[in-house]
């Protein structure tokens, strides 16, 4: 009998303590959920001029010239752009330019004047 009790307690103790913190005392329960988008689809570097600013894109290709300061040059059967990969993303990864390459990034676009951008959060080898 003392288990009873016991059970009966700690689950009014607890279904009171969530409906107090809560601040609701109706049956209703508003949650936001907010999900990242996730890019399964590879995109080309042609296609690149019509998306967004930091729309996400996954590519693969070559990483065919060094341009320095964590710029290289990227190209797959439909052009070339320039990718900007930090040395933390790189890690020991060697690039050559006959390997094909896997990215995924996100777009940077330019002003005006300027060429888009991919900023490359993850590289591998295909």
């Amino acid at each position: 009998m003392k288990k009873i009790y016991t059970l009966a307690l700690v689950s009014v103790l607890t279904s009171g303590a969530a409906w107090a913190g809560s601040g609701m005392h109706n049956n209703t329960v508003t949650v936001k959920t907010v999900v990242e988008p996730v890019v399964d689809a590879i995109v080309t570097v042609n296609q690149i001029p019509v998306m967004v600013d930091n729309q996400n894109v996954v590519m693969t290709g070559y990483i065919v010239e060094t341009l320095g300061d964590d710029m290289y040059v990227f190209q797959d059967s439909t052009g070339a752009i320039t990718v900007e990969i930090e040395p933390v993303v790189l890690g020991e990864m060697i690039l050559v330019p006959d390997t094909k390459m896997k990215i995924k990034g996100q777009v940077d676009k330019g002003d005006d004047n300027e060429q888009d951008v991919i900023e490359v959060d993850y590289i591998t080898t295909m």
